[in-house]
């Protein structure tokens, strides 16, 4: 129990945003020197977004938990694994889907600079963001190409 309690953290709190990319992003938003009317309209599309985008964040962590309490030595939780492999594809398709209609509504609050700025800003934190891919069960994809 007690080691399903701090798995479970330790998944919330890889998965949560890093505090220096939101002190990052923080910084950045106080450089595009908005105006009280874009400040409201950024916090109010902020707001928007956050509970879906936790609520995607939660989903993930919590089939990444499962994914890893998996045998990989037991043939019958192959299927499983990859049913799990295949619905965080989804949601990292939703979360991608979700980032990209954030961006687009939020950049139309800005002026053409400050769009611009926000747009070379996000396109540098994805590149950063993005690093290496590393599959959640190597031992699945090993095992089916295998076969």
């Amino acid at each position: 129990m007690t080691i399903r309690l701090f798995s479970a953290l330790c998944a919330l709190f890889l998965s949560s945003p890093l505090l220096y990319a939101q002190q990052s992003y923080h910084e950045f938003e106080k450089g595009l020197n908005l105006t009280e009317d874009q400040r409201v309209q950024v916090d109010a599309i902020k707001r928007k977004y956050m509970a879906a985008w936790r609520a995607l964040n939660d989903a993930s962590a919590e089939k990444r938990l499962e994914l890893r309490e998996l045998n990989p030595h037991k043939r019958k939780e192959w299927e499983r694994a990859a049913r799990l492999e295949r619905e965080l594809d989804q949601i990292e398709a939703s979360k991608q889907r979700l980032f990209s209609s954030y961006r687009g509504e939020i950049s139309t609050v800005f002026n053409n600079e400050q769009r611009g700025r926000f747009n070379r800003f996000t396109e540098q934190e994805n590149r950063r963001a993005a690093g290496p891919v590393r599959p959640t069960a190597p031992w699945l994809k090993r095992r089916f190409y295998e076969r």
